[in-house]
């Protein structure tokens, strides 16, 4: 899970009062921007919703600290966001306007270091108490990806080694092909999914120990369809079901279920097809002997810009040795599976 950092935006017209506050908070080891208005403010956040602590003068030109504070609170932000009000208001009324338009405190003009390391600290608090939820509400997530992952994997003669390999070599292009962190570990989560929809298959057809008839194989076929209804709409799962429905779509269009061509099919899904066919080529199946590694890459070279997409063809061959690797150090073959 991608470690958050913890940013505060000072926003004051007063130079000297900007000043004051980013030494002193930089004093402390936090991440500062200050900006003289509520406007800039708003700005700085709608380009970067990172900021974790907000610092609002009250009397702003352009925007007011508390119509900034109203719409930050009204902006789909991730992740709560700590405003304190700045302010030389002191009344009972003043102090019940900031903190119903969404301040979480509020801070009098002038004020004491030790208030504000105070009052940061909390906010602190706050936000490490989210970031501990949140890996919690992670942690839950996937232990129900593995969970769902494993049920279809129970029902086929793969074992978890498969999961593991196409979960690493996945990440592994997705990361040469120069995709962020968070898309590196999504798709090592979603990739052993792309074949959740053999839970829908039966064992008549998905276990026989021979290649298929057509007939057969058009069932077998079904298994993207079936695995996109059993994923779609699901909060958080986009990719897998993107994976799921798409790794059997070729790149010329030939593919299925539907058919798409080239950038259409999602780059998730590109990028597991390819993986999917290399492991398949050198595993042993009961209907037949597993490939080499060079027979392997032949195999899929040879459909460079027919099956595959020519940009993951090229991330796979600058890893080539990685993917062997990795095979052959997870590898067990269906002979020594235990019965």
């Amino acid at each position: 899970m991608k470690k958050e950092v913890f940013k505060i935006l000072c926003a004051d017209d007063s130079l000297a009062i900007r000043t004051y506050l980013a030494d002193l908070l930089k004093s402390w080891n936090y991440d500062v921007t200050t900006c003289e208005s509520g406007k800039q403010a708003w700005e700085l956040y709608q380009n970067d919703p990172s900021y974790s602590v907000f610092i609002l003068d009250w009397v702003m030109p352009e925007m007011t600290g508390i119509e900034t504070c109203k719409k930050i609170r009204e902006s789909d932000s991730q992740g709560y966001k700590y405003i304190l009000m700045l302010t030389s208001k002191d009344s009972t009324e003043d102090i019940v306007e900031a903190l119903n338009s969404g301040a979480d405190d509020y801070l009098s003009k002038p004020f004491h270091p030790a208030e504000l390391k105070a009052r940061i600290q909390t906010a602190h608090r706050f936000f490490q108490y989210e970031q501990e939820q949140k890996l919690i509400e992670y942690k839950t997530r996937f232990a129900c990806y593995q969970a769902l992952t494993e049920l279809a994997e129970a029902r086929d003669y793969e074992t978890g080694q498969h999961l593991n390999r196409v979960s690493a070599m996945s990440k592994l292009i997705a990361k040469t092909m120069g995709m962020d962190e968070e898309y590196q570990n999504k798709i090592a989560v979603f990739a052993p999914m792309h074949d959740i929809g053999k839970v829908g298959i039966p064992d008549g057809i998905l276990h026989l120990p021979r290649k298929l008839t057509p007939a057969e194989f058009e069932v077998i076929k079904t298994h993207s369809t079936i695995g996109y209804q059993i994923l779609k709409d699901k909060p958080t799962m986009e990719m897998a079901s993107q994976i799921a429905h798409s790794h059997h779509e070729k790149w010329n269009g030939k593919g299925y279920p539907q058919g798409l061509k080239g950038e259409e099919i999602p780059l998730c899904a590109r990028i597991v097809s390819i993986i999917d066919v290399y492991d398949a080529l050198r595993a042993v199946r009961p209907y037949k002997k597993a490939y080499t590694h060079k027979d392997s890459v032949e195999c899929i070279y040879s459909d460079e810009g027919k099956s595959f997409d020519p940009k993951v063809v090229q991330a796979f061959k600058s890893v080539e040795d990685k993917i062997q690797a990795l095979f052959d150090d997870q590898y067990k073959s269906f002979s020594d599976t235990p019965e």
